[in-house]
């Protein structure tokens, strides 16, 4: 318990006052205050009955691993928290999912190591109802999900509370805060360490200054002490968490890094102490230097790898605290979770829409950048959709929630994200096996190195071969390679999620740099998705106007798609439109209806012939011509008289053709494969610029040309919208999914789309094939920096407080090199 001593008040109980520590909590038990208990045979103090009691319950309940692992060494659960009586659990709003279970995220304080996520892990998985639990370290978040009938929310709260620790449902400024103490505890450590350090430099100074010119006894052991004195709390507080960290990776049979350090630091501090007791020369500098320079090494690296994921922090802090409810006609100002679905929100011009919906009153101008990517705002009326933490630009628009909290876009984007990050790429996986299998070789080599200088080196020595030992480890750090790939998959990730392009994780990243064939589906993806009028062309003596307007009353009960574009056209442009009587359809041909008290006739050339209808030549050329350009064509004819054609298509996405171009100068082949008719997907290849059109194909089509392109040594990547498109998406390397597809689509797809927009294609695999050779580039300069610093130092050419300088340099360049991810094109 002695590590707690750093971060709790003992001034409260004077040491005079204190017979022990609590064996719950660790914190000081005043004397006439002990509650004393026997568990499995060994006596134990505690400072209350209820850590007694919690105690007693961990240990019965077969988590006693909890107090033999833990090394605690940041604050817990602060001070008198528990003192007010009964806690209150705040409110949780959990989501259900579609097997009917809650699913919340809560924020836990008091965990202060591995243990206690491994203890409130096992905690929740044994109470009943809770079917899954995970805590992350890193952020104190634990992602629950239970059965409503069993359990609630209040209830894992309170279990939480238990055993000692505070749990609330989840809120970013609680991620904040946890960063910003884990910020100045790391600034705290590292000034302490300089401070102390600059002091041990001066009387180190003297030291250096007697070896050369002379010193007496006495001024040489005062002036040890005072280094002695200087180096304890430099090694014992600031460089505690690398001492805890060394032993627990110790006993876990897998010394790392903190072991390396710990060690290079701890051999100089103990060897000095032993010197100074027998008049030899003192290294306390090089043990204080070693944990100063890593420390400030580590600011570097916090700081680096916050900006490297502020692209979701941002997205997370956009979202308005407050929304403006409708109720009864009295708008009301109450707190985001308070909104729940249903209600009606007014958003005013400049205010950013609090929560997921659709429209039912005004009409606007949206920014959704932040989401899509897209810089142009999207219009919005009635009927249409509204994503959190957009900004609402123009008109005042009230609108319906669909969508909160956890089921909100924005926390799915977040929650996407996360996942990328916490997936590992291969290429991370094998550094990560290389760093298990280098330390242990590290720790023999300085063994050696020692042995070589001690025993056989003509200028060896106990110090010599110390000193160069202790180079040996410290320049050996595997920080930097430790680094090298996830900083920068971070940093990748997050760069797509600030573009509107959401990565599903490290591993996609690895297999999109290897792209070279993209499968485009043709509907919602190159085009629009919807069918509209591209143009008229009447017969003579009509005119364009009444040529839509016939066509469009006929067509007025029509549910196909060409009908309704047809219809659309004509109310949009503002036409007249005659009385319509009755409505007859021919599918796959066209319909019928009385127009005006006239027959009209709306659709294929063959069914206005089977009427009796004669169809001029030149609109028979005009027709073929238009579905040359991939249009399809219907005819029109009221009162027995053909007065015209009309061109219908899905109308290409003005970006298509320069995504192709952009793929296609990156040498990555292009297909457009759709269950369309030929004519029409060569048109839309043509215009796009695609390589090659396979038209006709159904969905088993898709996945088996997929399959046959792998199996010819092809890296894929599929895009699509629809269902349809999910089997291909599923089969290809690499699946992208149009984020306004179908939820099928998004959930087969590896990368999704935000926008509308197919550049995202290009934009995603150059960010994939640029930032993998800033990790190649990476484990390249740490692998050289290891292979060409360790012969040095166990040469004895380099000092451990150069190897310290030159380690710590390494871990602040792989990161430095990873933010230039940031500044890649897309």
């Amino acid at each position: 318990m002695a590590t707690l001593e750093q971060h709790i008040d003992t001034t409260a109980a004077p040491a005079a006052l204190v017979c022990d520590h609590c064996d719950h909590c660790g914190l000081p038990v005043r004397k006439g205050e002990e509650v004393y208990d026997t568990v499995d045979g060994t006596p134990r103090v505690f400072c209350c009955g209820g850590c007694k009691g919690i105690y007693s319950m961990i240990v019965e309940s077969g988590l006693g691993d909890f107090y033999r692992n833990r090394q605690w060494c940041s604050p817990g659960v602060p001070k008198g928290v528990f003192d007010t009586g009964e806690h209150a659990e705040p409110d949780a709003r959990p989501v259900l999912s579609e097997d009917g279970l809650a699913e919340e995220t809560f924020f836990i304080e008091g965990i202060r190591c591995a243990s206690c996520v491994w203890l409130n892990e096992k905690t929740l998985e044994r109470t009943p109802g809770v079917v899954s639990a995970r805590v992350n370290y890193g952020t104190h978040r634990a992602a629950v999900s239970w059965d409503p009938a069993v359990t609630s929310a209040k209830d894992i709260m309170a279990r939480v509370r238990s055993i000692g620790y505070l749990a609330r449902p989840y809120e970013q400024k609680e991620s904040e805060a946890l960063a910003a103490r884990e910020g100045r505890d790391l600034l705290l450590r590292f000034g302490t360490a300089a401070f102390f350090s600059m002091n041990l430099m001066l009387y180190t100074t003297a030291l250096y200054a007697g070896y050369f010119q002379g010193i007496e006894p006495g001024p040489k052991f005062l002036l040890g002490l005072l280094s002695w004195a200087m180096a304890t709390p430099v090694l014992f507080y600031c460089g505690w968490p690398f001492v805890s960290g060394a032993v627990r990776s110790i006993r876990a049979g897998a010394p790392g890094m903190d072991a390396l350090i710990t060690m290079g630091a701890g051999s100089a501090y103990f060897y000095s102490i032993y010197a100074v007791l027998t008049s030899g020369e003192v290294y306390f500098d090089t043990s204080s230097m070693i944990i100063t320079l890593i420390l400030l090494g580590r600011i570097f690296e916090n700081q680096a790898r916050r900006r490297a994921s502020d692209a979701v922090a941002r997205l997370y802090s956009l979202a308005p605290k407050e929304a403006r409810v409708v109720r009864d006609g009295v708008r009301t100002m109450v707190a985001l979770s308070e909104v729940v679905r249903g209600d009606l929100v007014e958003v005013r011009p400049g205010e950013r829409i609090p929560a997921d919906g659709y429209v039912t009153e005004g009409v606007t101008s949206v920014d959704e950048s932040m989401i899509t990517g897209e810089s142009k705002p999207a219009g919005k009326a009635p009927g249409d959709a509204v994503t959190g933490a957009t900004m609402n630009i123009e008109g005042g628009i009230i609108f319906a929630v669909t969508a909160v909290g956890a089921e909100s876009v924005l926390s799915q984007i977040i929650r996407l994200v996360d996942d990328a990050q916490a997936n590992r790429a291969p290429v991370q996986r094998l550094a990560d096996r290389v760093s298990s299998v280098f330390v242990p070789l590290v720790l023999i080599m300085g063994a050696a190195t020692f042995s070589y200088w001690y025993w056989f080196a003509a200028a060896g020595g106990f110090t010599p071969a110390l000193v160069n030992a202790i180079t040996v480890l410290v320049i050996a750090c595997p920080c930097a390679l430790g680094l090298a790939t996830p900083t920068a998959v971070l940093v990748c990730t997050g760069v797509a999620a600030s573009r509107g392009i959401l990565v599903k994780g490290g591993d996609v990243l690895e297999r999109m740099k290897r792209v070279d064939t993209v499968i485009f589906d043709k509907t919602g993806t190159l085009t629009h998705g919807r069918m509209t009028v591209q143009d008229v062309v009447p017969a003579d003596g009509a005119d364009s106007a009444r040529v839509l307007s016939v066509a469009a009353s006929a067509e007025e009960a029509s549910e196909h798609p060409v009908g309704r574009a047809i219809y659309n056209a004509a109310v949009s442009g503002g036409l007249p439109l005659p009385a319509r009587i009755g409505y007859t359809a021919f599918p796959g041909e066209g319909c019928s209806s009385s127009v005006g008290g006239e027959v009209a006739v709306v659709g294929k050339r063959p069914l206005l012939v089977s009427c009796g209808v004669a169809v001029p030549d030149f609109l028979t050329g005009e027709a073929e011509r238009l579905e040359a350009a991939g249009n399809t064509v219907v005819f029109a004819s009221h009162a027995g008289v053909c007065i015209g054609i009309i061109a219908i298509a899905d109308e290409v996405r003005a970006d298509s053709p320069e995504s192709v171009r952009r793929l296609r100068a990156m040498g990555v082949r292009t297909l457009l494969v759709t269950g369309d008719n030929e004519r029409t997907a060569k048109a839309i290849a043509d215009l796009c610029g695609v390589d090659e059109v396979y038209s006709g194909q159904s969905p088993a089509d898709k996945a088996a040309l997929v399959k046959r392109l792998k199996a010819g040594r092809r890296s894929v990547a599929v895009v699509g919208d629809g269902i349809n498109d999910a089997p291909a998406l599923s089969a290809a390397d690499v699946g992208f999914a149009v984020g306004r597809g179908s939820d099928i689509a998004i959930e087969s797809a590896d990368v999704v789309l935000l926008g509308d927009s197919p550049l995202g294609v290009a934009a995603a695999l150059t960010l994939a094939k640029r930032g993998f050779r800033i990790i190649y580039q990476n484990l390249f300069w740490a692998f050289f920096y290891n292979v060409m610093s360790l012969p040095l130092a166990a040469a004895g050419i380099v000092s451990p407080i150069v190897a310290a300088a030159a380690m710590a340099l390494s871990s602040v360049s792989v990161v430095g090199n990873s933010l230039r991810i940031k500044r890649i094109p897309l």
